[in-house]
């Protein structure tokens, strides 16, 4: 999840390693649902019955992934409307191209194509600045992200003014709303990922403000971690347990909970509670059985 360049490193390494997220991405509100699947598009939610078995297996591991992690949000109707930080891909681009690597990402694309469902999309997202490792080579980094249409369209009337700055409309197709995003300046950059990843409006604030006087100071402006529930945990310790969702954002050091953050775990609890349950009934032993369990969500009442 984008939030410095290069960036392909989840919230929760994102929480450890550098500033961390801290955002929103319109509130949620109760008009927020499932988005059932029109009775006619039924039929293509997630086809992945038409990919070779390879790339099936393929499309339904990253599909379980997404929804393990905070991509439950966006598949379970746009309350995050983008997602991120599920099958990165780090490609070798000097002194040599690294060959495996692009075919690592031509399978994904394969793949992306078939995980799609009626406002649900993924596709492979490419970061612009390239990263020079210790042992001088140049490597560039990719994320798979997956969006809802809707979800993303709501953000945008909600903080119409910072994406219209950005030459973004309400009509907008997700991938160009994440390309004119992932090229802004550094702070509008922090902000409209911020916007996507659906964090509390509050949240955002903070964290474009704490990153530009960490800039000024050259210092990590204090903060705390909130985390909105996920299936997969993270390790809190090296060695310890995984006990921490990947659903995070930072707010202001000994900070109150605030409204915004309220709204969004009230709103995302009874999504965890239901996938919790269906999870159990879907998924197999070899992990396939997402596309299933998501056809079964969304189909209409």
């Amino acid at each position: 999840m984008p939030y410095a360049r290069p960036l392909r490193v989840s919230l929760a390494l994102l929480a450890t390693a550098l500033l961390i997220t801290a955002c929103r991405a319109g509130r949620p509100s109760a008009r927020v649902t499932a988005g059932p699947v029109a009775a006619g598009a039924a039929a293509t939610c997630f086809p992945v019955e038409t990919l070779p078995p390879a790339d099936r297996r393929l499309a339904e591991q990253v599909l379980l992934e997404f929804g393990d992690r905070e991509g439950l949000y966006t598949l379970a109707g746009g309350l995050k409307p983008i997602s991120s930080d599920v099958r990165d891909v780090t490609l070798r681009v000097a002194p040599t191209l690294d060959t495996a690597a692009v075919g690592t990402l031509e399978q994904l694309r394969r793949v992306s194509a078939a995980l799609t469902c009626g406002d649900l999309g993924v596709f492979v997202q490419v970061f612009t600045a390239t990263q020079r490792l210790r042992d001088s080579s140049e490597v560039r980094n990719t994320s798979l992200v997956l969006f809802h249409r809707g979800g993303v369209r709501r953000t945008i009337i909600a903080h119409r003014d910072f994406f219209n700055s950005l030459g973004v409309t309400p009509a907008a197709d997700p991938r160009e709303v994440v390309l004119a995003v992932e090229n802004a300046p550094r702070s509008a950059r922090w902000r409209g990922y911020g916007y996507l990843f659906g964090y509390p409006d509050d949240a955002v604030d903070f964290f474009v403000r704490a990153g530009e006087e960490g800039d000024a100071t050259r210092t990590l402006v204090p903060r705390d971690f909130r985390r909105i529930e996920t299936w997969h945990k993270y390790p809190a310790a090296p060695d310890g347990p995984p006990t921490l969702s990947s659903f995070v954002f930072a707010v202001p050091k000994g900070s109150d909970e605030s409204a915004d953050e309220r709204r969004l775990r009230a709103a995302a609890a009874p999504i965890f509670s239901r996938y919790a349950r269906e999870r159990g009934t879907a998924i197999r032993g070899d992990s396939t059985g997402a596309a299933t369990l998501w056809r079964r969500w969304l189909a209409p009442p």
